[in-house]
């Protein structure tokens, strides 16, 4: 997902505008979608590393006809299409996430960034410092 960010950049691209001309209105509002993003990533990964047991137990529950061992049913199980699939569905799902957490610290940084030149800018105006002068 290519998004433009409060730079109006697309995320990952270079920031081309000074702090002063980044919105914090924006950027607290981008933080917070790219957050709350992140969030329902984590929670579809998390829910799928939690299953992850259950999920083999169920099919082993499904291969067992009395007549096989534990371990048996393990290897049958764990070599299944079905678990494997699973297995991808769940590495997908938390490499999502991780892109998502990534994408949500780099908003926050570029808040704290902003956030910072603000307060120097008002800290020059305080004490008369409106040109550096060569």
């Amino acid at each position: 997902m290519k998004s433009e960010n409060a730079t109006g950049q697309r995320a990952g691209v270079g920031c081309a505008r000074t702090m002063n001309e980044i919105s914090l209105e924006k950027l607290v509002k981008d933080c917070q979608e790219s957050g709350q993003d992140w969030v329902k990533s984590k929670l579809r990964a998390d829910q799928l590393e939690e299953d992850q047991k259950s999920y083999l137990a169920s099919l082993k529950n499904a291969l067992d006809d009395g007549q096989k061992s534990e371990a048996k049913l393990d290897r049958l199980a764990l070599g299944s299409q079905e678990y494997r699939k699973y297995i991808e569905r769940m590495v997908l799902a938390r490499s999502d996430m991780l892109s998502k957490k990534v994408r949500y610290d780099a908003f926050d940084k570029l808040f704290e960034a902003a956030r910072s030149n603000q307060a120097y800018e008002r800290a020059k105006i305080e004490k008369g410092i409106f040109y550096a002068g060569r």
